[in-house]
């Protein structure tokens, strides 16, 4: 633990407090709280020990550090590979920093009860542990949840999935493919900055998400970066960040705490034939979605988790060269989706194929027709897009 706070940056250490906050709502949250600190209030909690690790592991696969699961992952083999020869034992670091603790009972790890305290030759004070029975009611329910560590998907519907396509080729490819998966989908083609404003109001406001365990919005349209034209001859722009303040818990409580998917197709306009640039300026959206939000935000999960957004941008010369062509991102994603042994992987997985996918693309295109991905996530958990 001590080579692995040397090892990370204070921003990766806020990324994973604020991944914990849920496994540990009553720890203090201090900004500028070290890793080994954390590491300290997660034992109090019983939420990690030496051989208790994964909690740590997902949370750096959450943050991308892949170098340092290769580090606990070594850490547990050598541990195992010596546990069959010596017996070593294991000291978590709450009781390393606190040597003149009792351990007649012991309040924050319980594999520690049967250990009685001898004196080396060199004086220095080391524990023999001896063998620890424990079955799995000791356990309990409780702690079944506590690592539980995917979202729960098992509803009828998985949940609503709103496709709107404003060029009009991927729908129908799309459409069968969500409903494969066990999605509610409502399709709308071809729709203006006003009616694309009222589709994702009413979406937003659905009673049904109460019932449900996700949620999956795919946009397609021309668009800047930051927005999407719709169909409008003038190309005002509806900014996309806005689209994702409609399914935050604030505006759409009854999506709270559950996985929000957003997969954006983007053709992207150069600014110079952009006839405005300005953004779109939404009027009067406010109170509807306070109206929305019939419970107040009281829980200890935040506002931006759960969130899987996923972009893709295209010069918009690809569409015009080819009006009838599909997406080849999207049609890469309906073909992993669609493909039983990929289906079980997690969609991050299946998404790290579909940036490979196209990546090798790419290397046939021309540059103009090159597609650039981007994935932003806050999930929390591991998603499956299928029962579970």
């Amino acid at each position: 633990m001590v080579e692995i706070n040397e090892n990370l940056e204070k921003e990766e250490v806020g990324s994973l407090v604020f991944l914990l906050r849920d496994y540990a709502p009553r720890m203090k949250l201090a900004k500028d709280k070290s890793f080994l600190a954390l590491v300290i209030d997660l034992e109090k909690l019983n939420l990690v020990a030496p051989n208790q690790l994964d909690l740590i592991e997902e949370c750096f696969q959450s943050i991308h550090r892949i170098d340092l699961i290769k580090k606990i992952k070594k850490y547990k083999q050598e541990a195992l590979m010596s546990s069959v020869h010596s017996q070593p034992v294991y000291v978590n670091a709450l009781q390393a920093s606190l040597p003149n603790l009792s351990l007649i009972d012991p309040p924050y790890n319980s594999e520690i009860q049967n250990m009685n305290k001898e004196k080396s030759q060199n004086g220095q004070s080391f524990f023999q542990e001896e063998p620890i029975h424990m079955s799995i009611q000791e356990s309990g329910p409780a702690s079944h949840k506590v690592f539980n560590d995917q979202y729960r998907m098992q509803s009828q519907p998985l949940g609503i999935c709103l496709i709107i396509d404003c060029i009009g080729n991927d729908t129908d490819v799309l459409e069968e493919t969500f409903r494969g998966l066990g999605y509610d989908v409502h399709c709308h083609r071809h729709l203006d900055m006003d009616a694309m404003n009222e589709t994702l109001l009413e979406a937003a406001g659905l009673q049904k998400h109460r019932n449900c365990d996700s949620f999956i919005c795919i946009l397609v349209s021309r668009g800047s970066p930051q927005s999407i034209f719709c169909t409008d001859q003038t190309s005002t722009g509806f900014p996309l960040e806005q689209i994702k303040k409609y399914f935050m818990a604030d505006s759409c409580p009854e999506l709270r705490g559950k996985p929000k998917l957003f997969f954006i197709q983007s053709y992207i306009v150069p600014e110079n034939e952009q006839e405005c640039t300005s953004l779109l300026e939404i009027d009067g959206n406010d109170d509807k979605m306070i109206a929305n939000a019939k419970i107040p935000l009281k829980g200890t999960i935040p506002q931006v988790a759960d969130v899987f957004w996923s972009q893709c941008k295209v010069d918009v010369s690809t569409i015009e060269k080819s009006p009838t062509s599909s997406s080849y991102y999207l049609r890469c994603l309906a073909e992993l989706l669609r493909n039983p042994h990929k289906r079980k992987q997690s969609i991050l997985d299946i998404h790290t194929e579909l940036n490979r996918k196209v990546y090798e693309w790419n290397k046939t295109m021309d540059p103009s027709q090159q597609y650039s991905l981007l994935l932003q996530h806050t999930l929390r958990k591991k998603l499956f897009l299928s029962p579970t």
